[in-house]
């Protein structure tokens, strides 16, 4: 399953509640599959996404907040994750596509092939967060 497949696979359980996607192939992968009022796409900002949905479900406890972010663009904010794991909001799902590059500005390597973000992740201990590997 490739990451447009796995978006699409993970939309279909979200319903309504708002998405905030990273830039680059997320976002641009999310709105040709499924684009909506709910969703916000994270042009211009690399590494963002997390800290505006964590914005998003602090403002509104009542709701499911997710963010679909890139292994590329989680490693450039890398300190949203002690936010979110100080905070744990409940109402946050993190779901990080890890593909090992940056696809987008033509496919250079992360270091998600040494770092695996889902052990980095767990040692801050936030809410409920999802992983898809694609490499």
């Amino acid at each position: 399953m490739n990451r447009k497949e796995a978006i699409q696979a993970v939309v279909k359980e979200i319903g309504t509640s708002p998405i905030v996607s990273a830039n680059g192939y997320i976002s641009r992968d999310l709105y040709e599959t499924h684009d909506r009022k709910e969703n916000f796409y994270m042009i211009g900002s690399m590494g963002l996404a997390s800290s505006i949905a964590l914005g998003v479900a602090i403002k509104n406890p009542k709701i499911k907040v997710y963010v679909f972010d890139g292994d590329g663009n989680i490693l450039m904010n890398l300190g949203s994750l002690t936010t979110i794991g100080l905070l744990q909001p409940k109402n946050l799902i993190h779901i990080i596509f890890d593909n090992g590059l940056h696809e987008s500005t033509g496919g250079q390597p992360t270091n998600t092939k040494k770092i695996e973000l889902k052990n980095e992740q767990t040692k801050y201990k936030p809410a409920q967060n999802y992983f898809f590997n694609e490499s």
